[in-house]
C-alpha cells in the first residue's frame, strides 16, 4: 500500500494553498494516492470573522476509525474542507477544492467567508482615494481575473507615482544625497509624461530598497506592462499576488522609513540643542 512519503509537506502545501491562493487558479500539487491523506489537513490560520484577529482554525468534524472499510483512492472530484475558530468556536471557514489527478493540480472553486479585501491602514492612508482601486484589484484576484487585477495595480502605481517620488525625495534629503539627484525628482514631479516620471522614479530607488540589486519599482512596472499587453489570464493571476506584496512593501518602506528617520533626526537635534544649552 502506497502512502504519501512526507505528510508534513503535503499539509504545509495544502495549508498555504487554502490560506493564500485566490479562486479558480490551478496550482500544481504532489497529490497523494488516497482520499483520506488529501483530506487530512486539521488546522489553518486565518482572520476570524468573529474575533477580527488572526486565529488558528481546526477541523472539528468527527472521523470514524475506518476499520473494516476499503480505502478509497483520490479521484478527480470536488472535496470540502471545514474549519472552526479555536478561540471563539463561532467563526468558520469552508473551502471547496477541485482536484485534477491526471494533471496533478488543484484549485479553489468556493470559499466562505470570501477572501478578505480589508486594507492595511498605512496603505489606505497612502493611497487615499485610490484605495478603492486596490479593493477592486483584490476582488479581481479572488475571482480569478488576473488581467483585470493587473490593470488596477497599474492604475494604482501610476496614480501614486507623485507620492512615491515625494517619498523618494524626502529619503534623499534626509540622507544628504547629491543635489542633482534631488533635482531629477523635482523635474519628474513637474513633468506630465508618465513614462518619464516612472523612469526617473525607478532610477531614484535607493540601494537599501533594492534586494539583491533588484529594483522593485522597475520590476513591478515592467511586469504590469507585460501583463496588460501580452501575458495570459493565468500568468497575470499567478503574479498578481507578488505584485501586491512588492507594491505594499515598497509603499510601507518609503513611508515608515521617512517617518522613523525624521523622528530620529528631530530627537537627535533636540538632544544636541539641550546639550549645547546645558554646557
Amino acid at each position: 500500500m502506497f502512502y504519501y512519503r512526507n505528510m508534513n509537506d503535503l499539509q504545509q502545501n495544502l495549508r498555504h494553498f487554502l490560506e493564500k491562493k485566490s479562486l479558480y487558479s490551478w496550482v500544481k500539487l504532489d497529490l497523494p494516492e488516497y482520499t483520506h491523506q488529501f483530506c487530512s489537513l486539521t488546522q489553518i490560520e486565518m482572520e476570524c470573522p468573529k474575533c477580527k484577529k488572526s486565529r488558528p482554525f481546526s477541523d472539528r468534524r468527527p472521523r470514524g476509525s475506518g476499520a473494516g472499510q476499503s480505502i478509497p483512492k483520490l479521484e478527480s472530484d470536488i472535496y470540502s474542507f471545514r474549519f472552526t475558530c479555536d478561540s471563539c468556536t463561532s467563526g468558520k471557514y469552508v473551502f471547496f477544492v477541485e482536484v485534477d489527478t491526471e494533471e496533478k493540480r488543484v484549485r479553489k472553486i468556493g470559499q466562505n467567508p470570501a477572501w478578505s479585501i480589508n486594507l492595511d491602514k498605512d496603505l489606505e492612508k497612502f493611497l487615499e482615494g485610490d484605495s478603492d482601486f486596490l479593493k477592486k484589484a483584490l476582488i479581481c484576484e479572488s475571482q480569478g481575473y488576473g488581467i483585470a487585477a493587473f490593470s488596477y495595480y497599474r492604475r494604482i502605481l501610476e496614480n501614486s507615482i507623485g507620492k512615491t517620488l515625494q517619498g523618494l525625495r524626502s529619503m534623499l534629503e534626509l540622507n544628504n544625497a547629491p543635489l542633482e539627484e534631488i533635482e531629477k525628482i523635482d523635474k519628474a514631479l513637474k513633468g506630465i509624461v508618465m513614462d518619464e516620471r516612472i523612469k526617473i522614479a525607478k532610477d531614484a530607488v535607493p540601494n537599501h530598497l533594492r534586494p539583491n540589486k533588484m529594483n522593485p519599482l522597475a520590476i513591478i512596472y515592467d511586469t504590469l506592462s507585460a501583463g496588460i499587453h501580452r501575458l495570459s489570464e493565468e500568468q497575470c493571476l499567478e503574479n498578481s499576488q507578488h505584485i501586491r506584496v512588492a507594491l505594499s512593501y515598497l509603499i510601507r518602506a518609503l513611508t515608515q522609513q521617512n517617518e522613523e528617520q525624521k523622528a530620529f533626526l528631530d530627537s537627535m537635534k533636540s538632544l544636541n540643542d539641550f546639550n549645547s544649552e546645558s554646557a
